[in-house]
């Protein structure tokens, strides 16, 4: 009978918080938590986890790459490493610490959306259907040899906030169904991406301003794949209000585009191309973040103003 396989554990909260949870409660044979760099505010709560279950917790000063680190992560013998999302590029020498290599995870069907924010990208380009995928990493982002996929309808409805969380609690089951299967056959299974032009998921920077020119679509495609993490913003009475969620309705028309076409004690409509953006929550600079009924009563938005 095959001996339980050391892991070590690399990765970044919220992924990493948990993937690790998933695995400590499995029982897997966790050797070492790599953390995260020390600017990353929520690496404590990953070393929380590690300590409470009296896990090594191994730091780096600038990066894992550096030669001093690597002959510590050697030192261990660990039969393979875990990554649950890492902002480093791993050199071959890192990659090399452990017997059979690092397995990555990534939150989208590789070798579509390789890069930091699948979540965005994948709502934003109105894709229908995603996944996992867990894949040994290289020297490269998200370029490995796939071991697993799984797919998943979007939902209709679906904010960058909903699929974020549910995928990482899917790569956590998927994650210990493969280290548990590892350590029966003593073996883990790859195969190469395949070859194509396939959309990818940039780092997001910054704000993101409605253009209510835009088809109705696009808009209300951009305010989901928003939500919660970034601010998509419209101009309203000099300043800016941030547009968190609401409703859309696809109709041909002739209004000016930005215009508030009607308000009622709990409705605001707002034209664009092609249709109707209905808020129904709305923060307003630092007074808060309101219910639209609320944001009318405080505000008090008039038919045609023009939102820009």
């Amino acid at each position: 009978m095959l001996k339980n396989k050391k892991i070590l554990f690399m990765g970044m909260p919220d992924m990493a918080l948990v993937c690790l949870n998933k695995l400590i409660n499995t029982g897997l044979d966790i050797s070492a938590v790599i953390l995260p760099d020390k600017t990353n505010i929520s690496r404590q709560n990953l070393a929380n986890v590690a300590q409470n279950a009296g896990i090594k917790i191994l730091e780096y000063e600038d990066t894992p790459n550096e030669p001093g680190f690597t002959e510590k992560t050697k030192a261990l013998n660990c039969d393979i490493g875990v990554i649950c999302s890492f902002n480093h590029k791993l050199s071959a020498d890192f990659l090399n610490t452990t017997k059979d290599g690092f397995i990555n995870c990534h939150p989208s069907l590789l070798p579509k959306y390789r890069g930091a924010n699948p979540y965005f990208h994948i709502i934003k380009n109105g894709e229908t259907t995603t996944g996992i995928t867990l894949h040994f990493a290289d020297e490269n982002f998200d370029t490995g040899k796939i071991i697993t996929r799984e797919s998943f309808p979007l939902m209709k409805k679906e904010t960058m906030g909903m699929l974020f969380s549910r995928t990482n609690f899917m790569i956590a089951e998927l994650l210990a169904k493969t280290l548990i299967r590892y350590n029966q056959t003593g073996e883990i299974i790859s195969y190469h991406q395949e070859e194509g032009d396939y959309p990818t998921a940039p780092n997001i920077q910054g704000d993101f301003y409605i253009n209510w020119n835009n088809n109705i679509l696009e808009i209300e495609r951009l305010i989901r794949a928003s939500n919660p993490f970034y601010n998509a913003l419209t101009a309203f009475r000099g300043g800016f209000i941030r547009i968190i969620s609401g409703d859309y309705k696809q109709e041909r028309h002739n209004k000016p585009t930005g215009q508030i076409i009607k308000v009622t004690k709990d409705e605001i409509k707002i034209s664009a191309a092609s249709g109707f953006y209905f808020p129904d929550v709305i923060q307003a600079g630092s007074w808060g973040i309101y219910s639209v009924k609320e944001f009318i009563e405080k505000f008090n938005p008039h038919k045609d103003e023009i939102l820009r």
